[in-house]
């Protein structure tokens, strides 16, 4: 696979949703919230421009599968999510101006996950991304696996190399966060894997989710306790915004 250039030369507006879980009477809730961000010293910068205070969430299971859907505070426009049979889930959303996150999967994340996925439509306006999504605690890390994204990438921070997972490269980032942390301190760090290409729709797809854990583990990027909430996630942002999604995963 060719090295891709790393995209620390160009300064880029970006967002990505930060995700704060919240255990109330013995139960785990995954909630997101925007947070300021800021890279560590060599990374890229970043401009959010929405924020917010509270969270309008919702949450539940539903055939075995867990499923969230959150919009950031003062969103405005329309976002509809829909759970279908199995595994599958779909979103559409018009006008839509902030940021939100949704998506099915499972009540806690583990390092060895292999899930499949068939990724039927995606049209997406706005930033955001498609993949799988969670945290970690001890240490405090959000992780994504990029599948693709919408018209604004979502690359951004400090360039650790390329590697190869279910026939595909991908490019492995990471930048230091500072704000909130899932349980309300501050600061944690983002750590991704996003494809090289982005995935084709209406195929069938793998995502070994132990490749990207111990890539980055290699890196020195170890992510801690997974027994938090992890789900293939649709994600969106930005102004005036419209799109729709359609995808259904199972457990390989």
């Amino acid at each position: 696979m060719k090295k891709q250039n790393p995209l620390t030369s160009v300064t880029r507006k970006v967002t990505f949703s930060a995700a704060a879980i919240v255990a109330l009477a013995g139960a785990t809730i995954l909630t997101s919230c925007k947070k300021e961000a800021e890279t560590q010293p060599g990374g890229v910068g970043t401009e959010r421009p929405f924020k917010a205070a509270t969270e309008s969430y919702q949450s539940g299971t539903h055939n075995g599968f867990f499923w969230s859907l959150w919009k950031s505070d003062g969103a405005t426009g329309t976002v509809n999510y829909a759970n279908g049979a199995g595994g599958n889930y779909s979103v559409n959303w018009n006008g839509f101006n902030g940021n939100f996150t949704c998506g099915k999967g499972y009540s806690a994340g583990s390092p060895t996950y292999k899930i499949g996925y068939n990724l039927g439509t995606y049209a997406n306006s706005g930033g955001g991304t498609f993949g799988w999504y969670g945290w970690s605690r001890n240490p405090y890390y959000e992780y994504y696996v990029n599948e693709t994204w919408g018209a604004v990438s979502p690359h951004t921070g400090t360039y650790l190399g390329t590697f190869e997972s279910d026939g595909a490269g991908y490019n492995v980032w990471t930048r230091w966060m500072t704000g909130k942390n899932i349980d309300g301190g501050d600061g944690f760090r983002q750590i991704y894997s996003s494809r090289v290409t982005k995935v084709s729709t209406g195929q069938n797809h793998v995502i070994t989710f132990a490749n990207h854990y111990n890539k980055w583990s290699s890196l020195g990027y170890t992510l801690g306790q997974l027994n938090i909430p992890a789900i293939m996630v649709s994600e969106t942002w930005g102004s005036n915004t419209n799109g729709n999604i359609n995808c259904t995963i199972w457990m390989q």
